[in-house]
């Protein structure tokens, strides 16, 4: 026999009689309005506790590849460490060693490409990421440079004999037969009197000594009183290739004509008082790539390194020249 339906009672305090009352539906809606609102509030927060301290096997897995790709990145990061450091060494021995053996320019610096991972910002390893692409992208460039740098180096060694023989490389006077008694640097001008830079040195020598070619070249210009050498007198400037070039000023006599193979030991000429001289001798200079350096740095065959350190001393003398 099936119950009754429970009835709800209403009692009017003012008439103090019991109704019965039938719920609306409005009132029956709200109800189970209530009823699934409380439902979606505890499966919600069941659903929060579940995400936030409740772990299933995909959850479980994902933490351990992200472990695992963090310590991946780490070691990556510390091998590219250990890879600039190699390439460092590398680049150390292409400035102060190879480049210093075949003479040549310091390599050229190219521009590091970066590429943009900002992207990278909301990932859960994103600093670790960038921060191992960075270095990855500095390193790819630098490698490119050094690749570039040793390619010039392998094509230098390959003419590396040509090239010693072009270098100017010997003293262009005997050295029984002359003295460098000025150098290279600030000179007091012999007949301006000041303190002005002096492009080459001088080498005493009396009138008629023997002007020899410093390496196998070109006699690129010769001549007395050529334009754009004022003061030079009797000259001629020789081109080695390679970058090298030398000049010979104040000659007596000229003894090659433009456009003259020389080798090294030609002579060139004799010793004179052409030009702004004030005695006999030889002003010489050596040019590399366009800029005048130090000829007696190149003093390295015919000579004992005694010698070379004599002359290295008397050159470093603040004095007067004589052209």
């Amino acid at each position: 026999m099936r119950g009754k339906k429970k009835e709800r009672l209403y009692i009017d305090a003012s008439s103090l009689t019991v109704t019965q009352h039938k719920p609306t539906w409005g009132e029956r809606l709200l109800k189970l309005s209530g009823y699934l609102l409380t439902a979606a509030l505890f499966f919600g927060l069941a659903l929060l506790v579940s995400y936030y301290f409740l772990e299933g096997p995909k959850e479980r897995r994902i933490r351990r590849d992200l472990y695992e790709s963090a310590v991946q990145y780490r070691y990556l990061d510390r091998r590219l460490d250990q890879l600039t450091e190699v390439l460092e060494d590398l680049q150390q021995r292409d400035r102060n060693l190879y480049r210093i053996i075949f003479d040549a320019e310091p390599p050229h610096q190219t521009k590091e490409l970066y590429r943009d991972y900002s992207h990278y910002t909301d990932n859960a390893l994103g600093q670790i990421i960038s921060e191992t692409s960075y270095k990855a992208d500095a390193l790819a460039s630098a490698i490119y440079a050094q690749s570039v740098s040793l390619d010039s180096i392998y094509t230098m060694a390959k003419t590396k004999e040509e090239r010693l023989q072009h270098m100017p490389a010997i003293l262009p006077i005997n050295k029984n037969e002359g003295r460098v008694v000025s150098g290279f640097g600030p000179r007091y001008h012999p007949i301006f009197k000041n303190l002005r830079p002096h492009t080459g040195i001088d080498i005493t020598a009396a009138r008629g000594v023997p002007i020899y070619a410093t390496g196998d070249g070109v006699v690129e210009k010769a001549g007395a009183n050529m334009k754009g050498f004022t003061g030079y007198g009797v000259c001629c400037v020789v081109d080695h290739g390679f970058g090298y070039k030398t000049l010979y000023a104040h000659m007596d006599k000229l003894m090659v004509r433009q456009g003259m193979k020389v080798k090294r030991g030609t002579q060139l000429g004799t010793v004179g008082t052409s030009g702004y001289a004030t005695g006999p001798h030889l002003h010489y200079e050596v040019h590399v790539n366009g800029k005048q350096v130090n000829p007696v740095y190149y003093f390295f065959i015919g000579i004992s390194p005694e010698e070379y350190l004599e002359i290295l001393e008397k050159s470093r003398e603040i004095n007067q020249s004589l052209s």
